[in-house]
């Protein structure tokens, strides 16, 4: 009408948003818990600073998880918007 052309766009697949999406890393997990254990092996910090490490340690554990709790659920809402 009135010599606008529309696209025709097309839905995207949850295949092709896939194979587009950065990957996924692995836990964390163990290695933070490998960090930590070298850290105290090495016996160089003193007990206040060996207390703030971990616990710097353990909010990016936690931040990590929640990036990747917050990320399952995004993908898990794309999905059913997909497949409707």
């Amino acid at each position: 009408m009135f010599g606008i052309k529309r696209r025709n766009k097309k839905k995207p697949n949850l295949k092709t948003l896939k194979k587009k999406a950065p990957k996924i890393p692995e836990f964390t997990c163990p290695d933070i818990d490998e960090i930590i254990n070298f850290i105290e092996r090495l016996d160089v910090l003193k007990r206040g600073q060996l207390y703030k490490f971990k616990r710097g340690m353990e909010k990016l554990r936690n931040s990590n998880e929640k990036l990747r709790e917050s990320g399952i659920y995004w993908y898990e809402e794309i999905k059913k918007l997909l497949t409707k």
